[in-house]
C-alpha cells in the first residue's frame, strides 16, 4: 500500500484537499468531511477492516487539521484566530458498519475562539456513549493523549438527538 496513492485516492477532489478553503469568509462555522462518499474508502476498508480504517482516517484527518493550523499561523492576523477541532457526527454509520468518519471543524474569529473555550470548559463532563466510541478510535490510532473530548447535542427529528463529538487538540490555543 503506497501512502501517496492512498492519500491521492481519498483526498483528491475533497474539500479538505484545498487548505485555502479553510480561510474563505464564512458566516459561522464549517465542518469539512475528510471523505464525502463512502465508496472512496472501499479499498482501505477492504485492506484494513472497519476498526483500522477508522483509525487510519482519524490519523489522516488529524494531519489535515495540523496543516490548517500551520497555514493559519503563517497567514497571521485573522488566519490564526480560529477554533479548530476534529468532529464526529455519524454514529449510525459506526453502529451499522463499524466506521467512524472524522471531519475538520473550524470556526474563525473571536466567536470561534469563544465557542472553543466553551467546548474546552465542557470537556470535563462525564463521557457519553458517543464520546466513548470516538475515544476508542483515538486509542487505536495511538492519539488519545493529545486531545480533549466533549459533545454537543441538539434536537433533531422526533426521538433523535443530533450529537457532535469534538476532539480538541490539547495544544490548540496554548491549552495543555
Amino acid at each position: 500500500m503506497k501512502l501517496s496513492e492512498l492519500c491521492s485516492q481519498l483526498l483528491s477532489g475533497e474539500a479538505c484537499d484545498d487548505i485555502d478553503s479553510f480561510y474563505l469568509e464564512i458566516d459561522d462555522f464549517e465542518e469539512v468531511e475528510l471523505v464525502s462518499r463512502l465508496s472512496r474508502i472501499d479499498g482501505v476498508l477492504e485492506r484494513l477492516g472497519p476498526r483500522w480504517t477508522s483509525a487510519y482516517l482519524l490519523s489522516l484527518c488529524s494531519h489535515v487539521l495540523s496543516i490548517v493550523r500551520i497555514a493559519g499561523k503563517v497567514r497571521g492576523g485573522t488566519g490564526s484566530e480560529m477554533f479548530l477541532a476534529l468532529s464526529f457526527n455519524d454514529f449510525e454509520l459506526h453502529a451499522q458498519e463499524g466506521i467512524l468518519l472524522p471531519s475538520v471543524f473550524y470556526y474563525p474569529g473571536p466567536e470561534g475562539l469563544a465557542f472553543g473555550n466553551r467546548r474546552r470548559h465542557e470537556s470535563s463532563r462525564v463521557a457519553s456513549a458517543e464520546i466513548d466510541v470516538v475515544r476508542s478510535v483515538f486509542e487505536d490510532a495511538g492519539m488519545l493523549a493529545g486531545f480533549r473530548f466533549c459533545e454537543s447535542r441538539a434536537d433533531g427529528p422526533t426521538g433523535h438527538d443530533v450529537v457532535r463529538v469534538f476532539a480538541i487538540p490539547l495544544s490548540e490555543n496554548g491549552v495543555r
